[in-house]
């Protein structure tokens, strides 16, 4: 079940972030939002494949961190929900990789 919904919570941050970074003002730092849907989305595709990898994981927490800074700085709801849904899904993650870490089917 940890990883289903990892699954969902990957795919809500990845339209979060789409939205964020298409509706957003057009600036360098907006980069991140379509980075964390690119990591987001693997992460569900790997996750999808019963792929447990603590390092994928841990990675797209960080993501997710780094991109939910930002958007908690901009104006506009858009930015609002991507932070929110960035934060779900850093937490989603930190769960997985907590599970998966001494698995020994990991990736390595």
């Amino acid at each position: 079940m940890i990883y289903k919904n990892c699954i969902d919570i990957c795919h809500d941050c990845v339209a979060a972030c789409d939205r964020c970074f298409f509706e957003g003002e057009r600036t360098a730092e907006m980069d991140i939002c379509a980075t964390c849907a690119d990591v987001c989305n693997l992460v569900a595709r790997l996750t999808a494949k019963n792929l447990c990898c603590k390092e994928v994981y841990e990675f797209c927490a960080k993501i997710c961190d780094e991109c939910a800074m930002h958007c908690n700085k901009m104006e506009g709801e858009h930015a609002k929900v991507c932070a929110e849904a960035c934060k779900k899904c850093a937490e989603a993650c930190r769960k997985c990789y907590g599970d998966c870490k001494d698995i020994k089917t990991c990736c390595k």
